[in-house]
C-alpha cells in the first residue's frame, strides 16, 4: 500500500470505548482491540441479537487506522449525553436497573462500573477536560513499536508528521456543544447573562487547549439549551430514548452567543461549527448568517462543516420537514429521506462557503429501507459490495447534481463515524476495509459508467481519491491554521 495514498477521515470516536474502558481510570489504550463483553445470560444475548447490526467491537482504534492506511482523521471528543443512559420510563420499570446496564454494556461497549458513574455522576465539562486529557497523553507510539499516533495543531504540522512513516495524525474534534455544560438544574438556575458569561469562560478555556478543536457540533441527539436537534433514532432504538425536547427548534439566544464565541478569533483559535444533528430549520438559520459575514468578509470566510452525512433528496431545508420524520417517510425510498441528511440547497449553501460534505459508512442514513432491504437479501458478496458501492454513489453524486458543475466534486469527503454505534455497511465493518472500498467505488464506476455525464472530466480513480483525500487535505491547508 502506498502511503502516500493514505485516506482522511472527517468524524470518527477511536477514543471513545478506550476512554470508557473502566472507571475511574481506563484499562485500555487506542491502540488496542475493544470487545463488548456480556455476561452470556439469555437477556444479554438477546440484546446482542437485537442491536447485530452495531458492531461488538472497535472499529477504528489505531492499530486498525493504520493498517486501513487512515493516517489523518479527525477524533471525536464526546461527552455520552444522559439522555442515552436514562431509557423512557416504561421500558425502565419493565427491564429494571439490572438488566438497563447490561443493555448499555453490550451497546456501548462501555465498563460497566463506568457506565453506573456516568447515569449518577456525569459532568460534561469535567468529561470533556478528561477525555481531552486522554487523549493528549496517549500520543506516542504504538505497543510494538511499529506506528506513532500524534496530535497536529495546524495543517503545517500535519503535513511535517505525515512525511514520516507510519505516523497517524489525529486532529480534535468535538461531537455537541453540551460539553460547556449546558443542560441540568444547577445550570438553568443561571439567568441568561450567567450562562452567556460561563459560556464564553469556558470556550476560552477551551481554545487554550494545547490542541484546541477544530470544529464542534452545535447539537448532537438531545436538547442542550443552545439548539434544536434534528430526529436521529429509529424504532426499537426511538422507542427507548426520548429525545423529543428541542427536536426541530431554532437555535437559541444562547446558542448565537455560543455560535459567535466559537468562531470569534479574539478569544483564540477560530472551532468552526459542523452542522450535522442540527434541526433543518436552525441549519437554515446558521447557514443565513455564514452567508451574510461571507459577504461582508471575503478575506475571512467561514466554512460550513457537515461532517458525516448522508443525503435526503429534496430540494430545500423547507421540504426535508414538511413530512414528519418516520419509517413511512423513507420505506420505498432509495435515499434516507429524513432531515438529519443533506438536502440539495445545503449542498450549494456549503459549496458556496468553501466548506466540506463528509459521507459517512452508515448504511441507515445512506439508504432508505427499500433499499437496504434489497441489499440484505443479496448472498453473493462481490455482488452486495457492488450494491452498496452504488447507494455510496448515489448520495456522492446527489450532491454534485445539486451545485450542477464540476465543483460540486471538491465538496465531498469521508466521514465514516466509525465507533458512533452506527449500522455500518456490511463489507466495511471499520477503518480496515476502506482501501477495500476506493477499490469498489472505482471499479463500479469504471464497470457501469454510473452518471458519466456527471463526472465532469474527472476519471474514477481521480474522482474516489478527491472524495478520500485530496479535498478534505485541500480544506485543511486552508483552514486548519
Amino acid at each position: 500500500m502506498n502511503p502516500e495514498d493514505f485516506i482522511v477521515d472527517l468524524h470518527c470516536h477511536p477514543n471513545t470505548k478506550a476512554f470508557n474502558s473502566g472507571h475511574p481510570h481506563p484499562v485500555k489504550n487506542m491502540w488496542e482491540k475493544i470487545y463488548h463483553k456480556t455476561d452470556r445470560t439469555p437477556f444479554a444475548q438477546r440484546i446482542e441479537k437485537t442491536s447485530q447490526q452495531v458492531l461488538k467491537e472497535s472499529q477504528c482504534n489505531l492499530y486498525t487506522q493504520a493498517e486501513g492506511n487512515v493516517r489523518l482523521f479527525n477524533i471525536s471528543l464526546y461527552p455520552i449525553e444522559k439522555g442515552f443512559l436514562k431509557l423512557r420510563n416504561v421500558p425502565g420499570l419493565i427491564i429494571g436497573k439490572e438488566r438497563l446496564d447490561i443493555m448499555h454494556e453490550v451497546i456501548l461497549g462501555f465498563d460497566p462500573k463506568r457506565i453506573s458513574y456516568l447515569k449518577n455522576h456525569i459532568d460534561y465539562y469535567e468529561y470533556l477536560a478528561g477525555e481531552y486529557r486522554y487523549v493528549r497523553d496517549s500520543q506516542g507510539q504504538s505497543p510494538d513499536g511499529r506506528f506513532e499516533f500524534r496530535l497536529a495543531n495546524n495543517f503545517k504540522e500535519a503535513k511535517a508528521l505525515l512525511k514520516k512513516p507510519n505516523t497517524l495524525v489525529g486532529i480534535i474534534s468535538i461531537e455537541g456543544a453540551h460539553v460547556f455544560g449546558t443542560v441540568g438544574d444547577e445550570f438553568e438556575r443561571l439567568n441568561l447573562e450567567e450562562q452567556k458569561e460561563l459560556m464564553s469562560e469556558r470556550i476560552r478555556e477551551v481554545k487554550s487547549w494545547e490542541y484546541p478543536p477544530f470544529t464542534i457540533n452545535l447539537a448532537h441527539h438531545f436538547w442542550n439549551n443552545l439548539s434544536g436537534h434534528a430526529t436521529s433514532f429509529k424504532m426499537p432504538t426511538s422507542a427507548l430514548l426520548n429525545q423529543n425536547k428541542g427536536k426541530d427548534k431554532n437555535i437559541t439566544p444562547l446558542g448565537w452567543h455560543v455560535v459567535r464565541e466559537l468562531l470569534s478569533r479574539e478569544n483564540g483559535k477560530r472551532i468552526l461549527i459542523d452542522t450535522k444533528h442540527m434541526s433543518a430549520i436552525a441549519r437554515k438559520e446558521f447557514y443565513s448568517f455564514i452567508e451574510n459575514y461571507n459577504y461582508l468578509n471575503p478575506q475571512d470566510k467561514i466554512p460550513v462543516v457537515f461532517s458525516h452525512a448522508g443525503v435526503n433528496g429534496y430540494n430545500s431545508l423547507e421540504s426535508s420537514i414538511r413530512e414528519k420524520d418516520s419509517p413511512r417517510k423513507t420505506r420505498h425510498q432509495r435515499l434516507y429521506k429524513w432531515s438529519i441528511n443533506v438536502c440539495n440547497d445545503e449542498a450549494c449553501y456549503i459549496h458556496q462557503s468553501g466548506g466540506l460534505i463528509g459521507l459517512m459508512m452508515d448504511k441507515g442514513n445512506l439508504g432508505g429501507l427499500k433499499a437496504i432491504k434489497g441489499i440484505s437479501e443479496i448472498s453473493d458478496k462481490e455482488r452486495m459490495r457492488s450494491e452498496f458501492s452504488r447507494m455510496f454513489w448515489e448520495n456522492a453524486f446527489a450532491i454534485v447534481k445539486a451545485v450542477g458543475n464540476e465543483k460540486g466534486w471538491d465538496v465531498l469527503s469521508m466521514g465514516t463515524d466509525y465507533e458512533g454505534t452506527i449500522t455500518h455497511m456490511d463489507p466495511y465493518p471499520g477503518s480496515a476495509q476502506l482501501p477495500l472500498l476506493m477499490s469498489d467505488l472505482q471499479a463500479y464506476l469504471e464497470e457501469h459508467k454510473y452518471k458519466q455525464e456527471l463526472w465532469f472530466g474527472y476519471t474514477p480513480a481521480q474522482l474516489v481519491k478527491k472524495l478520500m483525500r485530496e479535498n478534505a487535505v485541500r480544506f485543511y491547508e486552508d483552514y486548519f491554521v
